[in-house]
């Protein structure tokens, strides 16, 4: 199956790629700068003095479209946010010449910033996250719209219709919430990726049963289909993939949610899930918006929580391609921009490696849940991953904020009973405020053993930031 023909997030493993081709290709020289505007269609404040509230603007919708219910309750109020709970702190730092090609076999170093100095404190965090995410949207993803004019929410039967204007053009989608709470007793909230497919809020299955928390369905086909076209391209034209669209959509929820309170979520506690092609998604919705406090990719792979230089060793040792190699990722489900694929064969010059967007979420909470056995999946790259990631959060004094868990012996999207008290666990912990213990790297129940050697990979020490 294409994955031109389908709409939801199909295994890995059987290797499909999708043959259409962006036609929108990007720069890479080596010289040039990310802007923070890097397309006339996408406003991003520049000013590296820019107040927090500037990155922050909220608003609201009510909808136009013919399959949406009546509507109980809109507003359409410009709401001025201040303080931490932002999307991201981009307005606030400035962002230096990102390389697009180094000479580097070992995975980069993450505390290294693009002045060539290491950042040795917790707040030199801030902006150097934001480089991070600037070289992702730079190289790999294409630029993630912030920001926009108005953003209108209305809710209504267990529908958030979400309507955005940008730029004089406006586009609406809509998702659906269960077990909500009310406005004067909201609840938390997982945000699911669903549709299709897989059907419903993420492919967690059982191990939410008994968790009092809301549950946020959004089917990112209907901001950017793999397809090609959608909501978000029309709005939006910079050459993005569908990656960080779908990331940007649930950026949008999430202002939506801040301004419609009879939605009835605690927008302060919202986790985000998604399996295969949506674990990606979902590593890139936590890494690039701050105000999710929980991520929890699953089985995400290849441009996922998983290592590029460590796959192609893989695929060059077994001499075919056994995990999802660059290019084939790079071109499946439009995921990311067109000039992506040409690191394939050159994983060595990318000036990062998936660690680095792993790291991004940090120092909020993740849990990556992996599944052995699946190797397009990349069992060793994203175990290797697992470990090196765990460098940031370590150096940040937030060990117990982050798990890796890999277990085989099941089927792909389908969580096992053995790793249901670690979603428990960082539900509680995160979404519930109850005590539970997390924090580890667990892959004991594999099948096959597993042997990281940091030294083969790493060439740079872990500081402990203060």
């Amino acid at each position: 199956m294409s994955s031109s023909s389908f709409t939801g997030p199909e295994p890995h493993y059987l290797g499909d790629q999708d043959s259409t081709k962006d036609t929108t290709q990007q720069s890479m020289s080596s010289s040039s700068v990310l802007p923070l505007v890097s397309s006339s269609s996408i406003a991003v404040p520049v000013s590296s003095s820019a107040l927090v509230a500037s990155s922050s603007s909220r608003h609201h919708r009510s909808s136009s479209s013919s399959d949406v219910p009546p509507v109980a309750s809109s507003s359409s109020a410009v709401v001025q946010k201040s303080g931490d709970f932002v999307e991201d702190h981009r307005s606030e730092c400035q962002i230096g010449n990102i390389p697009t090609s180094v000479n580097n076999a070992k995975l980069p170093d993450p505390f290294m910033g693009l002045d060539g100095k290491r950042i040795s404190s917790k707040a030199d965090w801030k902006c150097r996250r934001e480089e991070i995410g600037a070289m992702y949207e730079k190289i790999m993803f294409g630029t993630k719209p912030r920001n926009p004019e108005k953003v209108e929410g209305s809710y209504s039967g267990g529908k958030l219709t979400i309507k955005v204007t940008d730029k004089g053009k406006s586009g609406s989608f809509s998702v659906k919430i269960s077990n909500a709470g009310t406005k004067d007793n909201p609840k938390p909230a997982l945000i699911g990726f669903g549709g299709g497919m897989m059907g419903g809020c993420g492919s967690l299955g059982n191990a939410t049963n008994g968790l009092d928390i809301a549950m946020i369905t959004f089917n990112p086909d209907d901001v950017a289909p793999e397809s090609g076209g959608g909501m978000f391209f029309q709005l939006y034209n910079g050459g993005q993939g569908t990656i960080i669209a779908w990331a940007w959509g649930v950026s949008r929820i999430i202002d939506a949610l801040e301004n419609t309170p009879e939605a009835g979520i605690d927008v302060k506690h919202l986790a985000m899930t998604g399996c295969s092609r949506w674990g990606k998604g979902t590593l890139a919705v936590g890494a690039f918006d701050e105000r999710i406090a929980l991520t929890i990719p699953q089985e995400s792979g290849s441009g996922g929580a998983s290592l590029w230089r460590v796959g192609a060793q893989v695929n060059k040792q077994k001499g075919k391609q056994f995990v999802q190699g660059l290019n084939s990722a790079a071109t499946e489900g439009k995921w990311m921009i067109s000039s992506f694929k040409n690191y394939d064969g050159k994983e060595n010059t990318l000036p990062f490696d998936q660690h680095m967007l792993v790291a991004m979420v940090a120092p909020r909470a993740l849990l990556v849940i992996d599944n052995a056995g699946q190797e397009w999946l990349g069992e060793v790259p994203s175990n290797y991953c697992g470990q090196a990631s765990k460098e940031v959060f370590d150096a940040l004094g937030v060990s117990e904020n982050y798990t890796y868990t890999q277990e085989g012996g099941h089927g792909h999207c389908q969580l096992p009973n053995g790793q249901f008290d670690e979603v428990k666990d960082f539900i509680n912990k995160f979404l519930l405020g109850k005590d539970a213990k997390t924090g580890k790297i667990d892959y004991t129940k594999n099948t096959q053993t597993i042997n990281f050697s940091k030294s083969e990979w790493i060439d740079w020490t872990t500081p402990n930031l203060n």
